[in-house]
């Protein structure tokens, strides 16, 4: 019934929502060193492409869905297509594993991610790795700093085996992601079982080109520092795939908690997403190595089911019609990503 009053809500607000004002591209390129080669940043955001208003939208799609690359990789580009068409930023969180699969099968995809003018590239990890929150089934815990920070760092350039979880000889982790988009990506976070363990990879990530983190739980300002890095501001954590109201009352409710929250303007809404929320009732990650359990071997031929069309058709609707609202609003919110919220930091 939620998904049914969802699509009439969305067909209404397509003739509700007026034109998107634009924005200028970015325009510089600065150079961050990685320990393997230096990788060229995109343009990064001019002062006057970021308008001064008190409100501000994020929008993060998290690409996590290796068992259904095809379905991940459709999504992806229509999503790409919309931001474009509205020239609304958004950033874009890969795994190593997601990378290799666009680079490898869907090359045109990874050009896109590369050269567009309002995508901003950003890194996630997901188990097998270790560090993963509550998944230390490597006795990281047992490690000291030195043999944390170097285990770690074998992680974010190594490839890790699937089943196993252990490195393998190939390119992979965050400096993979680097290699092949051509830059660092600017975002890397932890959640990690303990605060050493935490500090290992941040130190890593940081020493690797990243520029700021991701927390959540919390009202999160404009400046807020984690161990040495900025944090992506966030004052609602706006997670789009659990709403099942029309776009516009949802995205004005997260703006109104965002100015409850505790913090000091300006107010940034978090809007997330997942590649497999628009196609699955469940990630692959969430799959294989919670469902499957938390230690090796695992069983990587797991699949979440597919969602039903009208499902599918509803999510998407629905988020479609929150980048259009968002972007027919610039006078009072403004759309941002990462390169332009470390813009307004300097």
């Amino acid at each position: 019934m939620k998904k049914t009053l969802l699509i009439i809500s969305v067909l209404f607000l397509v003739s509700a929502c007026a034109a998107p004002v634009t924005q200028a591209a970015p325009t510089q390129a600065p150079v961050v060193e990685s320990p393997s080669e230096t990788a060229t940043q995109p343009p990064a955001a001019t002062e006057a492409s970021v308008p001064v208003t008190e409100d501000y939208a994020i929008f993060s799609i998290n690409v996590q869905d290796f068992s259904r690359p095809a379905e991940s990789a459709a999504v992806l580009n229509r999503i790409l297509d919309l931001h474009e068409e509205l020239n609304v930023p958004v950033d874009v969180y890969l795994t190593d594993v997601m990378a290799k699969v666009y680079a490898e099968q869907y090359p045109d995809l990874l050009t896109r991610l590369k050269t567009s003018s309002v995508v901003a590239v950003s890194y996630h990890y997901r188990a097998p790795r270790p560090y993963a929150n509550n998944y230390d089934w490597l006795g990281l815990s047992a490690m000291s700093a030195d043999e944390l920070y170097q285990t770690v760092m074998r992680y974010e350039t190594r490839a890790v085996d699937p089943v196993t979880g252990q490195t393998t000889d190939d390119a992979g982790g965050y400096q993979y992601v680097a290699d092949v988009i051509g830059y660092a990506p600017y975002a890397a976070s932890s959640i990690a079982d303990s605060a050493e363990i935490d500090s290992a990879i941040l130190q890593v990530f940081n020493d690797l080109g990243a520029q700021m983190t991701v927390v959540h739980g919390r009202a999160l300002n404009l400046g807020d520092m984690k161990k040495g890095l900025p944090i992506r501001p966030e004052h609602y954590d706006y997670k789009l795939f659990e709403y099942t109201s029309d776009a516009i009352t949802g995205f004005e409710s997260a703006l109104t908690q965002a100015h409850e929250s505790g913090g000091v303007a300006p107010y940034f809404v978090g809007v997330k997403m997942h590649d497999n929320d628009f196609f699955a009732i469940k990630s692959a990650w969430l799959t294989v190595y919670v469902d499957g359990g938390k230690r090796p071997n695992w069983d990587t031929s797991l699949a979440a089911p597919l969602l039903s069309q009208p499902e599918q058709e509803a999510m998407w609707s629905l988020y479609e019609q929150t980048v259009r609202y968002v972007a027919s609003q610039t006078q009072r919110v403004t759309p941002v990503n990462i390169p332009m919220v470390l813009e307004m930091l300097k």
